[in-house]
Parts: C-alpha cells; structure tokens; sequence
C-alpha cells in the first residue's frame, strides 16, 4: 500500500523545520523561500516508515501564509492524512482554522496535531496550547486527534509522531490501482537530458514507461518515458504514490493544475453537479446565483455558482448546486473541492465552503426543476454503489446510450466494477445492449417510451393515411429524437415486430390490424384504379398525362391522384418525371433496349426513337430513365449499355 500525508498549519509555526527533522529533506527549494524563511510553493519529501512496517510515506509540506492557499490546497487535494501544525508559543492563528477548514471540506478524516517548538515555552504554555487546539478540533473530523508535543530543535517527541502517523495510516482504506489513472499536477519543470517533468500524487490507477498520456484541460498528448517515487525510478507507479514523470511533449504545452491521464480513458468538462457545505462563519448567505472561486485537484478556476434547491445557502447550510466552472476541469462523483470568497472572512480568511461533486459531464441546469433536484438526490444516494449508479447513468442518456468507456469517464469505479453492474442490470433487462461493436447500452423505460413513441406513430399515419400501406421506416425514424442511432432505431421496431405489435413489410411497417386494400374499397378506389391502369397500358409508350386521363376518365383530379399514387405503390405504375407509365410497357421496352444493345452495341437518339415509337416527349424522359436505373450510360449523343 501507499500512502501521501501532508501538514497543514499558519505561517511560521514550523512545518517545513519539521518535515525537515522527520525526512532529513528541506522541503523549501526556492532562492526566495530561503532568503525570506517562508514557503511559497508545495515542497516534497518522503518519510521512511520502514520500522514501522509501512515503507515509505510520501509528504507534502504547504505553505502557511494565506496569499498561497492555492498552493495549500492543491497540496491538501488526495493526502491520506494531515500533520496539523500548531506552534506551542502561539497557539490557534487564522490560518490554523483555515487550513482545518480546507482538510474538513476535503474530507480528510485522519490527522495528528504537531504541537511543534515546545522548546520554547514552559509547562503552562504547553497546557494552554493543548487546551486551545482541542477546543477549535471540537465538532471536526479531528475532534480527539493525538497531540504531540514535538521540537524539531531538540528533537524531543518526533519518534512519538512517527508512531502516531504510523497508526493513522494503518486505518487508512487503499486506493484503487485498477480505475482510470489520474495525476493532478502540482509542479512541471524541465530537466537537462530528460525534457518535461510533471510531478504530483497518484489519485487513482497506475501509470507505467510506453503509456500514452494527456495532460487536460489542454490537451497535449505524449508518452511516458519514465517514472519515478520518491525519486527512483520504478516500472509503474501506483495509486497512493507521489509520482514523478517525464513526459514527451514540450514544458510550454502543459502547466500545474492540469491532470495527466491515459488517452482514451477520461475527459474534461465545464459543468459539475454537486453537493455544497457554507461554512457556518461566512459573513453572508450565498445567493442563488453567485461568482466564486474554485479549487478541485490541483486546479483554480473562477466559476459561477448556482443553487437548485432553494432560493439561497445560509451559513451553516448545505444545498444541491450546479457549478459552471470558467475553465474546465477533470472531476468524477465523489471528488472534493473548496470554494473561495474574493474578500476574507473573519478568523477564517476566504475559504468560504467546498463539497462533493455528484456528476460531471452533464446537462446545463439554469434552474432547479423538481426532475433535476430528484436526479441529484438519486445520484447522491448511489455514489458508492456502481449497480445504481450505472443505471442511473445509462437512464440519463435516454436514447443517446452509453458505452462502457462513457460510463468509465463518468464515474468513479473500476472497469471491472461497471462490466459487472451493466452484467447484473442485462441479466435482469434493466439494460438493452444495442450496439455490440461499441457495447452501448440503453435502459428499458427509454426503450418502452421509444416503443410507444412509434406504436402512436403509426397509428397517427394510418389516421390520416388510410389509403397507404404503411410508414416508411425513415419517416419513423424521424420521431424519435435526433441523433438516435440506426442500430436502436432497428432494436425499437424489431422488438415491437417481435411483439406482434407491428409488421413490417421491406421498408414499410405497419399496424397489423391495418388493411389498406380494405380502405381502397371503401372508397370505392379499386374499380377506378383498374380503369385508370387499363387506359395506361393501352397507351403503350405514348401514355397521357393526368390533365388528359383525368378527362377521358370523367373523374375528379383528387380521385385520380388518389388512383395514380395506389398504382405507384402496388407497382403496376411507374413515375417517369411528369409521366406515368405501365410498369409492363416499361418491362418490355427495357427488355428492346437491352437487345438491340447486345447486338449493335450503342443506340443514337433517332434509334431510340424508332425503337420506342413516340414522339421525343416520351423518348426523352424514358432514356434518362434506364440512365437513372444504371441500365445504358449516356456518352454524348449515345448511349451504351453499363458493364
């Protein structure tokens, strides 16, 4: 196993000396930081915890001065646990509630409190100290944390400290190495022979030399080349780990704050559905609709914050929120983030409140509609379970589906945990798998009002089409939503076919019940229909038009058209352009034509004119005909036939 802890506290009580005692390594590599004695960016360290039968332990030593709590954050973002610094001859200061509040926001449940230069103060002091970090630890995750007297000039208590850090991440839960791998970055630097650097702590997963990697937002995509922890080089680095990569794309291509993935497996996005606490000492409700900023992972970004359950957040309160970041961010269900204020707030400076994210990667919510709180709701109770969550996900999409890599970029679980909840959910029929190449899945309620989406199609046709044998099956597919695939188009009809619901005859489909030749007599169109078809196979080649039928028939022009189009269907007429011809005349002129090519090899306009034996009114729009039916190609003044 592996594990990351980090110190948190206010400036100048003594967590980079400490690290520094515990590690042997000074954390402050910066010429500024050492000129000014402060830390300004994450340092880095590891704590040999061998003897303790733990291995190595990475650190993470932030700053403590409150303009870089961006800094403290991302360091704070993905540690197992928390060294809580506070300097005996001082006690609480605001940047020790503020830091407490980050690591409560973050979730992080496990810590031990450094009660650090105890060589300092007298044995009063060190009483008061204690009863003043116990007081502000009251009603947190922390509340009965150790509190270890400590000097890191003496050295007096460090080997206890070990021993309390050594005990809190024996309860710590491993991290997954099997889900999607995620490096939030925390520094880039080059190196001379090697090229680009990233470093930062393994969320998740695993990342090995040869992985092809892209680092987001941005999108600079590369290989890895290597790896290391705590400065060697290692075949893969696993979740837990503070890892160190040298990537293949330039340093000018990727920036703190972006995380490296494996290509192909997660994606960035804007929007996040969430769960958010306001801290009980912010100074002012949160408004509706409200700008902040927003730290998650290693990234800040400026975002607007907009409630969907009520109308504003008072402090202490918690609500559904939808946060619509500036800048786009990689985030799954269940990741933590900080929300900060532009002005400081009393005792706690600017951290305002944080939460938890319920969904990435969905919809835009303006407002809180009664659906969209209630998905929330129903997200936030399956964060940890992948059977709900799936179906929950899959159910979003309607008939868009989702493919198991979708479901992967969206949520928090193993590959191996969602193949099978979508294997219990299709045992079961809560899912349909439509698209076998892909693996897309659609849930059954879509599939059922889908069904009876066409069903009701269908019948609208039949209503104000009773003449017509059926729907086209493009002009179904045509009320379903845009964008739905050919492939769930075919599972709909097929299952209501399957079901006795519709039949489907080639390209038309059609209620079972449905019988247009029975329409056709009710409206007394067969006997018309026959007259009609007997004057046009009379007229052979030289057919008339519908003006002239219409006169020799001595029947309205809508009987007609009515006539004309059943014959169209049934096949016994052709569309030619303006013209209807016999489907037998056509047979038998195709059959002429073929003939004479056979024999003479290309026929010339007069030709074709002789053969048919009409005036260029019919020869014309017959000879392009057999062009459109690929049966001659035109080459100039002659055509030949196709081969």
């Amino acid at each position: 196993m592996s594990w990351v802890i980090g110190t948190a506290g206010h400036i100048d009580h003594g967590k980079t000396s400490l690290v520094r005692a515990l590690t042997g390594i000074d954390t402050d590599r910066l010429k500024e930081e050492k000129e000014r004695g402060i830390t300004i960016e994450l340092g880095f360290a590891h704590l040999d915890l061998s003897t303790e039968k733990l291995g190595v332990v990475g650190v993470v030593d932030v700053p403590g001065h409150e303009r870089f709590l961006r800094a403290m954050v991302a360091g704070a973002a993905g540690i197992d646990a928390v060294v809580l610094v506070v300097a005996a001859d001082e006690g609480v200061m605001p940047q020790t509630r503020e830091h407490l509040d980050v690591c409560r926001l973050l979730d992080v449940r496990r810590g031990v409190v450094a009660l650090t230069k105890c060589d300092a103060v007298d044995e009063e002091m060190r009483a008061l100290a204690v009863m003043d970090v116990g007081e502000v630890l009251r009603g947190t995750a922390l509340e009965g944390a150790a509190i270890v007297a400590c000097s890191s000039k003496t050295g007096e208590g460090l080997g206890e400290l070990r021993g309390a850090i050594a005990d809190l991440l024996r309860a710590a839960p491993e991290r997954s190495a099997d889900g999607s791998a995620r490096l939030p970055l925390d520094r880039v630097f080059s190196m001379k022979g090697h090229g680009t650097v990233v470093t930062g702590t393994l969320w998740s997963g695993r990342l090995k030399p040869g992985d092809d990697v892209v680092a987001l937002p941005g999108g600079a995509r590369g290989k890895i080349r290597g790896v290391q922890v705590h400065g060697a080089s290692v075949d893969e680095a696993r979740a837990g780990q503070r890892t160190a990569v040298n990537v293949s794309f330039a340093r000018e291509a990727v920036e703190r704050g972006q995380t490296l993935v494996v290509d192909g497996t997660l994606t960035d996005g804007k929007l996040l559905d969430v769960r958010l606490a306001w801290l009980p000492t912010t100074s002012a409700p949160l408004k509706r609709r409200s700008r902040a900023l927003v730290h998650i992972g290693t990234r800040q970004t400026l975002a607007t914050v907009t409630l969907l359950d009520r109308g504003e957040l008072v402090p202490g309160g918690d609500a559904l929120a939808q946060v619509h970041l500036d800048e786009p961010v990689v985030a799954l269900p269940g990741d933590r983030f900080i929300v900060r204020g532009f002005s400081l707030q009393k005792q706690h400076r600017s951290t305002v409140g944080g939460g938890v994210v319920l969904r990435v990667l969905g919809p835009r919510q303006r407002r809180g509609t009664p659906e969209a709180v209630e998905r929330l709701k129903a997200a936030e109770r399956a964060l940890a379970d992948p059977v709900a969550r799936v179906e929950l996900e899959v159910g979003w999409s309607a008939l868009g589906g989702r493919t198991p890599r979708e479901l992967a970029a969206r949520l928090p679980f193993t590959p191996r945990a969602i193949d099978k909840a979508i294997d219990e959910l299709s045992r079961t029929r809560r899912l349909v798998r439509f698209d076998k190449e892909r693996g897309a899945l659609v849930h059954s309620d879509a599939l059922a009002i889908a069904r009876a989406t066409l069903a009701a199609a269908v019948d609208d046709f039949h209503a104000r089409s009773p003449l017509l044998p059926g729907v086209p099956r493009e002009a179904l597919r045509g009320r379903l939503p845009e964008g739905v695939s050919a492939k769930l188009f075919h599972l709909v009809v097929e299952g209501l076919v399957a079901a006795g619901e519709l039949v489907a005859d080639k390209d038309l489909v059609r209620r079972p019940t449905h019988d247009h030749a029975a329409s056709h007599k009710a409206k007394g169109l067969a006997p018309l229909a026959e007259r009609v078809l007997a004057l046009y196979v009379a007229a052979g080649t030289s057919p008339p038009r519908p003006a002239e039928a219409q006169a020799t028939l001595a029947v309205s022009a809508d009987a007609l058209k009515e006539a004309l189009d059943l014959l169209v269907r049934e096949g016994a007429l052709a569309r030619v352009q303006d013209l209807f011809f016999a489907e037998k005349t056509l047979a038998g002129l195709r059959a002429q034509l073929t003939a004479f090519l056979q024999t003479h090899a290309e026929i010339n306009a007069q030709q074709w004119k002789d053969l048919v034996g009409a005036t260029r009114k019919f020869t014309i729009p017959l000879a392009e005909r057999f062009d459109a039916e690929k049966l001659t190609l035109r080459v100039g003044d002659i055509r030949r036939l196709r081969k």
